[in-house]
């Protein structure tokens, strides 16, 4: 056993990959005409991304920026004037969430409203901010864009930690595949609490047509429109594995009709951005989850949370101003007889401690019945997908 040098628990990465080994073997193998398929979902927050590119920014610098950079943000500077927040010469994330939950009162609460402040300027000002995310994470990690005519990401070859988790899904793939469960039967799906473009080129990267990978994810809504094409000219579309962006995408444009949403997943300069800007939810003391999108997704993601036999959460740590997703999450095992059965992998760099007992807050049947399973690698994604990837499938 290896004692988590800040944590004060015991944790083992070695148990931790036997037990994912040993039940994606029995999970795989079961009679698939008496038996549900398996469902495994993944949980990906920052870490993910990170583990795909170390330059992706966590939140903390995502978020964090001096005030010399809102110059050009007009109405967000009027916001933060009228509420007296212009003698900061630094916003960190702590100060981002408490302006963003100061905003979201001041959208949901118009009676309470400063005297200087309405739905206009307070809309502008939440377009301008999730303008200047996008221009930052643009600045420090570059989004990829799809080629225009193909509708295919960059072909640029992978690197060593990139071809380590092309390796482990891919694995995944093919014991799918073997399984008899049928040959278009996904297995594995994903929740994200990140706005990249990560899944959707770790998804082509393994998928075996030339098509484009939007033809195989189902997002929670249908667009009207993927990539300037109208979702009539596309070809028949798959949609048989979920990718649920429960925070937004750079990628999501509501139509300026009001009627439904875009996917654009193409190279697009800052002023397009700013006339246009992609729909994020922004961190908050108290995240408002109040726009069409989010109330059709989140059912979505409950019922996939449901239907899941195993969880694998990474790089997400649970925190407490996220209350809602929190909740999402405790959907796996709503009640104790739900969790019977089920198993949760966390794969996570910092302090297991406390995000062992976030995770047994949310899920109080682990604490009742030993229901979920909790299986906890200290460590990178990456490692756990190298170390794993040869191993899946192998028959003992």
């Amino acid at each position: 056993m290896e004692e988590h040098a800040t944590s004060g628990i015991e944790t083992s990465n070695a148990s931790t990959q036997e037990a994912f080994v040993a039940l994606m073997q029995t999970l795989l193998e079961r009679d698939p005409i008496g038996m549900p398929p398996p469902v495994v979902t993944f949980w990906c927050g920052a870490g993910f991304s990170k583990a795909w590119d170390p330059r992706a920014p966590t939140d903390g610098e995502l978020f964090s920026f001096d005030v010399e950079e809102l110059e050009a943000l007009p109405n967000l500077r009027h916001i933060l004037h009228v509420m007296g927040w212009e003698q900061y010469q630094r916003l960190d994330f702590e100060r981002f969430k408490a302006l963003s939950y100061a905003m979201d009162m001041q959208v949901r609460y118009p009676d309470i409203r400063n005297r200087y402040i309405d739905s206009q300027n307070l809309g502008l000002a939440i377009n301008e901010i999730r303008a200047l995310i996008w221009r930052r994470f643009h600045a420090r990690c570059d989004l990829h864009a799809i080629s225009d005519g193909s509708l295919r990401f960059d072909d640029s070859p992978p690197s060593e930690g990139q071809q380590a988790m092309l390796d482990f899904f891919s694995a995944l793939e093919r014991c799918a595949r073997r399984s008899g469960f049928g040959p278009l039967w996904p297995l594995y799906h994903f929740i994200t609490t990140n706005y990249d473009f990560t899944l959707e080129r770790l998804q082509e990267r393994i998928e075996p047509s030339g098509t484009p990978v939007f033809d195989r994810f189902y997002r929670g809504i249908t667009p009207s429109s993927i990539c300037g094409r109208s979702i009539w000219e596309q070809a028949p579309r798959r949609l048989d594995r979920n990718l649920l962006k429960i925070n937004g995408g750079f990628e999501l444009q509501s139509r300026s009709d009001g009627f439904g949403f875009d996917f654009d997943y193409r190279a697009r300069d800052e002023r397009e951005v700013r006339r246009d800007p992609p729909l994020l939810i922004l961190p908050s003391q108290v995240q408002d989850y109040g726009e069409r999108y989010f109330q059709q997704v989140f059912p979505k993601a409950v019922r996939l949370l449901r239907e899941t036999s195993v969880l694998v959460i990474v790089g997400y740590s649970m925190p407490p101003e996220d209350a809602l997703l929190r909740f999402i999450l405790r959907q796996l095992a709503e009640s104790p007889d739900d969790a019977r059965g089920k198993h949760v992998f966390v794969v996570d760099t910092k302090n297991h401690a406390t995000i062992r007992a976030r995770l047994e807050e949310l899920l109080f049947s682990i604490g009742r019945i030993g229901w979920p399973r909790e299986h906890y690698y200290s460590g990178k994604f990456e490692h756990f997908c190298a170390e794993l990837a040869p191993r899946i499938g192998q028959r003992g």
